[in-house]
């Protein structure tokens, strides 16, 4: 008798939606290829019933590929502990040696439950499963907070074949529906059908949300919005109105309606009212005669370097946290901004989502979408955003995470979105000279200023926890214990904003001698000795966090005699739309050597489709850093 798989032999016993006459060609030729375990139908169902309950039903059908895939048949279903559960089914299908279905099925017995901060824990393993085996689990829950309906994944740790959610909602509750992750729905269906719920005919909108050949979730570095790019669907109750009851809205129609509401809020209305507390510093900070600019970094500096971060302010009013010089870090930035308003200055509080949080706004408001508050102040047509809360930053400089998309203005003169861009680079400007000893030793110096948030990430590194640039000295002279360091400064600079400069003049060997032979590595401090992207494609957008500009020019003078036998080769590449560019050039005057390199790029966060495209940009700029100088005598 010819073999048949259990998925095909199970889809003619059990009408088992996913077949393996079924699936569609996959949408990535690599689709389950080297699964553990997969995924076949994952089947979810929010209702509400005759009674007004909510009742969530969920079914998983997985194929176990490999001896790892076992542990998917040892399965943990959480819920509220206000939340009932009606039933758990599961069962493991298995072929004979005659091609004979055997089902063992789930003894509730040996579901066992614990109970932890409020959720409860149900624990059991499909009997029988092994490699080879097609697994089956239902559970039934009947959600306490009509509220609520689940938060659907689509995505998994291992691929998924088909998923399909469906939701059946009386016309008097509207749910806000937000699809998040890179994946799009393959098939959407809605109808209206009449129902009887507490005793009342009612029309009752039906939605099927389905996707096909969904791969499994796969971890990556620099991925801006974790969470968010798990594709799942999102719902939150935005107004409903039950029979013979009034209306309740919970939601804003929009982020406008949302921005207004906020400002009137006593919480944050507050930011916008004077109070006598602050008066005595304002009247010390504003001059009248000094240019509005400079009256404007003078309140932010000093809410930046007065108020540190206390987390057990929370709940304390204003007030209370400016005496005290500590809050939140939102309170400080509620602090800058009132301090700015009663100043007679344009001011704002902006709330943020980071791209920590998710890298892009939904199309309907709710509140926990923000994470963050900063302070705007608009001044001669411009908008200067501040977060007085990070010592670290300078002026108009927001720190990488908050620069996402736009920022919602708290105001009831003012609402809406304000876009957020990057106001400075991480840009670094390097020159060194050196000279060439006939004894294979490279003596000279190496010059960098940093400027933008090459300061704000050198200052974040020592200048936290008490360090100080001293500290860096010391590090960095250890880190090259074969090095004679003459002399080693950092100082910091101001002209329209910090700036560092460091100055290190040493003696360092060849990297490479022999008998009338030495090699040198030109490019000291190469901060790219190999491509950071080494993965072959991204499932994810990649957060490169903040435009860079690398400037460098090198000179080498080599000593009378000695010949160069092998030198750099040229480079000049961009990125399609001019998204980046690199230039590295090696000329020889004379018996000096120079080579000189740009790096610059202003686009942050790349598409998966874009991956290649920045991933060889990457690989460019480090073969060509690596290049070595050949010399012989």
């Amino acid at each position: 008798m010819q073999k048949i798989s259990l998925t095909f032999f199970l889809s003619l016993l059990l009408t088992i939606q996913v077949t393996a006459q079924e699936k569609k060609q996959p949408k990535d030729s690599a689709f389950g290829i080297g699964a553990e375990a997969i995924i076949l139908l994952d089947s979810g169902q929010s209702i509400y019933n005759e009674d007004f309950e909510l009742i969530f039903t969920h079914t998983t059908k997985i194929e176990i590929l490999k001896e790892e895939g076992l542990s998917w048949a040892n399965v943990m279903i959480p819920y509220s502990e206000s939340d009932s559960l009606l039933y758990i089914k599961g069962h493991t299908y298995n072929l004979d040696e005659n091609d004979s279905l055997i089902i063992d099925s789930l003894n509730s017995a040996n579901i066992k439950k614990e109970v932890n901060n409020g959720i409860v824990e149900n624990y059991f393993s499909l009997p029988n499963a092994k490699v080879g085996s097609v697994i089956e689990y239902t559970y039934q829950i009947k959600i306490a907070d009509w509220k609520e309906l689940n938060t659907w994944y689509f995505q998994n740790d291992i691929p998924v074949v088909k998923s399909i959610y469906t939701t059946e909602v009386p016309n008097y509750l509207l749910f806000y529906k937000y699809l998040e992750g890179s994946l799009n729905l393959d098939d959407f269906n809605r109808k209206t059908v009449k129902k009887m719920i507490k005793d009342k005919q009612t029309d009752v909108l039906i939605e099927d949300f389905k996707m096909d050949s969904i791969p499994a979730y796969i971890e990556e570095a620099d991925v801006p919005g974790y969470d968010y790019f798990v594709s799942k669907l999102k719902f939150k109750l935005a107004e409903y109105t039950l029979p013979k009851k009034s209306s309740e809205f919970l939601l804003p129609q929009n982020y406008e309606e949302l921005a207004y509401n906020w400002a009137g809020a006593p919480f944050f209305k507050d930011v916008y009212t004077r109070s006598s507390y602050l008066q005595k510093e304002i009247d010390r900070i504003y001059h009248p005669e000094l240019f509005k600019m400079d009256v404007i970094k003078g309140f932010y500096f000093f809410v930046r370097n007065n108020f540190n971060i206390d987390l057990s302010y929370g709940e304390k009013s204003l007030e209370e946290a400016y005496k005290a010089r500590k809050g939140t870090p939102q309170q400080i930035n509620m602090i800058l901004t009132k301090m700015l308003n009663q100043s007679g200055l344009d001011a704002y509080l902006v709330a943020l989502s980071t791209i920590s949080n998710r890298p892009t706004y939904p199309d309907n408001p709710y509140f926990e979408l923000f994470d963050s508050y900063v302070s705007m102040v608009r001044y001669n047509g411009n908008n200067y955003f501040m977060d007085a809360s990070d010592k670290n930053l300078l002026f108009n400089m927001l720190p990488p995470d908050y620069v996402n998309n736009g920022g919602l203005v708290i105001s009831q003169n003012a609402p809406g979105f304000v876009p957020l861009s990057f106001n400075h680079e991480d840009k670094e400007m390097v020159t060194g000279e050196f000279v060439v000893s006939d004894t294979a030793t490279i003596q000279g110096i190496y010059e960098v200023k940093r400027e933008g948030y090459a300061v704000y990430n050198f200052d974040s590194r020592f200048l936290s926890n008490f360090r100080t640039y001293n500290d860096y000295l010391i590090e960095t002279i250890f880190e090259n214990m074969d090095w004679d360091i003459e002399k080693h400064e950092v100082n910091d600079g101001f002209d329209e904003s910090k700036f560092i400069k460091e100055y290190l003049s040493f003696v360092r060997p060849a990297d490479s001698t022999a008998k009338n032979y030495m090699e040198i590595q030109p490019i000291i401090f190469n901060e790219f000795p190999e491509n950071p992207l080494q993965a072959e494609k991204r499932q994810n957008p990649l957060t490169l966090y903040t435009p860079l500009i690398r400037k460098a020019s090198y000179s080498y003078t080599i000593p009378e005699g000695w010949t160069v036998v092998d030198f750099p080769t040229d480079k000049n590449i961009s990125m399609e739309d001019g998204k980046g560019k690199f230039m590295y050039q090696y000329k020889k005057i004379g018996d000096t050597l120079k080579i000189e390199y740009t790096i610059d790029y202003d686009q942050v966060i790349y598409m998966p489709d874009e991956y290649p495209m920045i991933k060889s940009f990457m690989q460019e700029i480090t073969d060509a850093l690596a290049q070595k100088i050949v010399l012989i005598r």
